[in-house]
């Protein structure tokens, strides 16, 4: 009982997850008669949501729950919600507004295992850029008001609540539509291509493409928002599933919560961090910057393995009032996250 994780590059990796969307949702997971238990994850190459999972591959943590996890490549071009309806995985990572919307919408869906108290997010600017910096003594209120007459990449398109919280955000500071453009940069490799070419004026960037860009010199950050901006102190990422496997497979659900959350341990523990180094470095890549590799270490620390009640409800407060969900019907925690006895 082992995860095998599909360690193809480029191409073929891609190639193989597609195949995957295709034919992967004839093959049952769950609890089986003779009491294993088995479930399919899905993982964007490059995030961090990959290092957990590799860590409680090598350290037993699946074997010492029971479950066989297959891990794959997420396909370019297809969300979790259409890779958990056609059967292709039964986990994957999420964030809040999409897992949310998908439940309100009374799509199977379900929040379960936890996920983050909150993603680290930075706005970064390219390298040489006159623009106020906490380094410099600025507050991020002001290097949010600096971007007024700025284009600022997102990693998300238009539409998407992470385009509208920023621009709640900016709102916030007196910057109203128009006063700056937004353009969607992607993350990882394109965000630091449009860094380089100057392609815009600052970009937030979430971790790990954050801190990957400032320790390699293509960026320096301008501030940390989720330090102290109070739209970016919210529940960031969670762990999305089918509603009806979480119900019909309680032993599977449990065992890949338990490993989730001992992998969340092991790579919180200070005693563990240079085994964590190498697991950044395996996961972001082999090239990352010392300087990066500790601060996407350190921010481990905001993985959990539960969903609090209270900030789950504040994201949802949230992620209404922008819009992203409607008022109703509302949806509630109790609605929303599938708890583990």
């Amino acid at each position: 009982m082992r995860a095998r994780l599909m360690t193809m590059s480029g191409v073929a990796l891609l190639l193989a997850a597609s195949l995957a969307a295709c034919g992967g949702g004839d093959d049952a997971t769950g609890d089986s008669a003779d009491g294993s238990s088995t479930a399919k994850v899905s993982v964007t190459p490059g995030t961090i949501w990959g290092i957990p999972i590799a860590v409680a591959e090598k350290n037993g943590y699946f074997k010492d729950a029971g479950i066989d996890v297959t891990v794959q490549a997420s396909p370019s071009g297809m969300g979790h919600n259409q890779l958990l309806a056609s059967g292709v995985e039964d986990f994957g990572p999420s964030s809040p507004s999409q897992a949310l919307a998908a439940i309100q919408q009374g799509q199977d869906a379900t929040i379960s295992c936890g996920g983050n108290h909150r993603t680290p997010t930075a706005i970064v600017a390219p390298a040489g850029s006159t623009l106020p910096s906490a380094a410099k003594g600025a507050t991020s209120l002001d290097v949010l008001r600096s971007l007024k007459g700025k284009t600022l990449g997102m990693p998300a398109a238009a539409g998407t609540g992470t385009a509208n919280l920023m621009a709640q955000t900016l709102a916030s500071v007196g910057l109203k539509e128009g006063d700056y453009t937004l353009v969607n940069i992607g993350s990882g490799t394109t965000a630091q291509a449009a860094l380089v070419s100057k392609q815009v004026d600052a970009a937030m960037a979430a971790t790990p493409t954050g801190e990957t860009v400032v320790g390699d010199g293509t960026a320096v950050q301008l501030a940390e928002l989720s330090d102290d901006v109070p739209n970016y102190q919210l529940i960031g990422g969670v762990w999305q599933s089918r509603a009806s496997w979480v119900k019909d497979n309680p032993k599977a659900t449990e065992a890949f919560c338990a490993a989730m959350g001992k992998a969340y341990e092991y790579l919180q523990n200070p005693a563990n961090a240079k085994s964590v180094d190498q697991f950044v470095l395996d996961g972001v890549g082999a090239k990352t910057a010392p300087s990066a590799v500790t601060a996407i270490r350190e921010n481990f620390s905001v993985m959990t393995a539960d969903v609090p009640e209270a900030e789950m409800t504040k994201t949802i407060d949230v992620l209404t009032s922008i819009g992203v969900l409607k008022p109703q019907p509302a949806v509630t925690y109790a609605q929303a996250v599938a708890t583990q006895s």
